[in-house]
């Protein structure tokens, strides 16, 4: 005798199985110290999934038990940031990549991503013993659409309260993050080109940039990076860097220039100065092109001249204003 099998059961067992949350969890308290008023940003994305199984009869049998097909929506990715309360987030490893430089990856609830976009940043928050609160803008250096996690590639700097508190956590422990913040609006095709300049750590926010710009197929930008560093040890995310170079050679191209160059380095080296940047960038400054610059302060200072009060942009100055470039084609994160 054969057994007939319900064919919603049995399309429902041959199935992969999909978990879905369909709200976020905080991992911890919050505060609503430096409340930042932005609009979360929330992609939306749904997505459906069929199950279905063909039952044929017993043998001889004419009829056949009907195709059973049955449609799962996915939940919509949420945003895990608030932008008027920090958020506490659970370390979930650590990964050295130069010698003092580690990649935090957090952890998000499986159908959450953090809602940043291009260009924006987030703020990390820590008590220190005397009660006092140390505030330090960051910008994640996972992709945006990424879910499930986070991460951020920061680099220890001997006397920096903040680099030198996370570099302290161990996985399980928290991180408090406030966001997003808007640094600058950056659309497909708003420029024609751009040139970002960076210098160690300052990295990060470019890569947000190259990640924005080349993912989307309909972009025809071109990004060129001049990427500074004392030496080849030190450059951060290298390999990650060269991957986007090979994948996408019509429109990203990425320089290395390094203090201290080893025998055999085949780059540019020195301090970066109008005669570089004019060599690494012969489309600066013409056209619709934009210029972004990030790094530590005595590279700004040569380069574009450092931020204004209250991290205001400022006269550009430096090497960009003996370039001819003006406050408007100049953009200092």
């Amino acid at each position: 005798m054969f057994r007939l099998i319900n064919p919603v059961k049995a399309g429902l067992r041959a199935a992969p199985k999909y978990t879905y949350s369909t709200s976020s969890k905080s991992s911890g308290g919050s505060s609503k110290l430096l409340t930042v008023g932005l609009p979360l940003g929330i992609t939306a994305a749904a997505a459906y999934v069929y199950y279905g199984d063909k039952l044929g009869g017993t043998a001889g049998s004419s009829n056949a038990a009907p195709a059973v097909a049955t449609a799962v929506k996915k939940a919509p990715v949420s945003s895990a940031l608030n932008p008027d309360a920090f958020v506490d987030f659970k370390l979930k490893s650590v990964e050295k990549i130069t010698p003092n430089t580690s990649r935090f990856t957090f952890e998000l609830e499986e159908d959450q991503n953090l809602g940043m976009h291009t260009a924006s940043c987030v703020v990390t928050k820590f008590i220190k013993e005397d009660g006092k609160p140390v505030i330090r803008p960051y910008t994640p250096t996972s992709d945006m659409s990424d879910t499930g996690s986070f991460a951020f590639v920061i680099k220890h700097y001997d006397g920096g309260p903040m680099s030198s508190h996370i570099h302290s956590l161990k996985p399980g422990e928290t991180l408090a993050v406030k966001g997003p913040i808007t640094k600058y609006k950056l659309a497909a095709n708003q420029h024609e080109s751009v040139s970002l300049i960076a210098g160690g750590s300052g990295i990060t926010p470019m890569l947000q940039i190259i990640h924005g710009l080349l993912k989307d197929k309909d972009d025809k930008t071109k990004v060129n990076l001049l990427f500074a560093n004392v030496t080849p040890e030190d450059i951060i995310l290298k390999d990650e860097l060269d991957g986007y170079a090979k994948a996408h050679p019509d429109r990203f191209k990425v320089t290395y220039v390094v203090d201290k160059p080893p025998a055999g380095w085949k780059g540019p080296t020195g301090y970066i100065n109008a005669d570089m940047i004019k060599k690494v960038f012969p489309e600066i400054g013409k056209g619709n092109n934009k210029v972004f610059v990030c790094g530590p302060t005595p590279m700004m200072k040569v380069v574009s001249g450092d931020k204004g009060p209250n991290f205001t942009q400022g006269d550009v100055s430096g090497a960009l204003k003996e370039l001819g470039l003006t406050n408007e084609q100049v953009f200092k994160f």
